[in-house]
């Protein structure tokens, strides 16, 4: 068990979290995917449960008293009604304090002990792996509700992976599709904005291009090639800030674009099986294996393939 990628995996959870949240209105947030299943809001509360009323007070108790038994709670579930937005706040504020906690561990306090009502003996090191677990369980379950729900594809890392071999042929039509949806526009359709602050197709074609040449593509290649290589987030906001993507031609960006996707899809296509769990870490969703990566590619074509659908629903009319 490498503690490292189990702190870091356990420090991405919140952003993790709020990025899969950030769009769901009041109404959506509490509504069930489905009789009987949780809202995403059920799905929140339960993670603030887990870790400010169980895991953090019990890691304490681990560390402080001598192998302590733990009752089946550590108090009654907190019925917590707090809305979506703040009770990600308070997953975020327990989950630091467990983040600090275990990055100042010394390495006999990781074998420290409490007992589990369910699961007996359970060190410091393996309740810390168990809860990252946890967290990619639910947020698995997060996408679920999402998809019920009708909500675009989050890219997140907690996805299940595609298999490797599903990758490329899931990425390779991308430019065709842009095409297709282009057509007929006017350059002045291409660069109109269908609301205030809303990326207009141009600016859209003109990320793809980015991400794919200096983002996707470079970092694949450095999983592959280096020894779990550290990647810097990637804000889209600031490069969209930089300068006015809308000047240029969509053509053009679009012609850059389908070379360096061809690039990508070969390099995908000539990997062997075992690449696919080669691990990177980004300073934004922690510890990611190389398929989940690339998996990260698949979501984010649908992503903004939607929006330039919507895009050109508005500006074509």
């Amino acid at each position: 068990m490498d503690r490292a990628l189990v702190i870091a995996n356990l420090a991405a959870t919140p952003n993790l979290l709020r990025l899969l949240g950030e769009d769901f209105s009041p109404d959506l947030a509490v509504k069930p995917p489905r009789s009987g299943e949780w809202s995403v809001t059920e799905v929140v509360r339960h993670f603030v449960e887990g870790e400010r009323d169980t895991f953090l007070p019990r890691l304490r108790r681990m560390l402080t008293e001598e192998r302590p038994v733990f009752p089946s709670r550590d108090r009654q579930a907190s019925g917590d009604r707090s809305d979506l937005g703040t009770l990600l706040g308070a997953f975020e504020s327990a989950r630091g304090e467990v983040v600090k906690i275990l990055n100042g561990l010394a390495p006999p306090q990781w074998a420290r002990e409490g007992v589990s009502p369910s699961r007996g003996a359970l060190s410091v090191e393996n309740y810390a792996a168990t809860m990252a677990g946890h967290d990619t369980e639910h947020l698995q379950q997060i996408h679920q509700v999402r998809s019920a729900l009708g909500l675009r594809p989050k890219r997140t890392e907690a996805r299940v992976a595609l298999p490797l071999a599903e990758v490329a042929p899931a990425i390779q039509p991308l430019p065709g599709k842009i095409e297709a949806l282009s057509r007929g526009l006017s350059a002045e359709q291409l660069r109109q904005r269908p609301r205030e602050g809303e990326w207009s197709m141009k600016e859209v074609m003109a990320h793809f291009l980015k991400v794919e040449r200096d983002v996707f593509l470079l970092r694949l290649k450095r999983i592959v090639n280096e020894d779990r290589p550290r990647f810097e987030s990637f804000d889209p906001e600031v490069w969209a800030a930089e300068r006015d993507h809308r000047q240029g031609d969509f053509v053009d960006d679009w012609r850059r674009f389908a070379e360096a996707r061809a690039e990508t899809v070969a390099f995908l296509q000539g990997l062997p099986p075992a690449a696919a769990d080669r691990i990177g870490l980004s300073a934004f969703f922690g510890p990611v294996m190389l398929a989940q990566y690339a998996t990260h590619i698949v979501d984010h074509d649908l992503e903004h393939l939607a929006q330039l659908q919507a895009c050109r629903a508005v500006v074509a009319r």
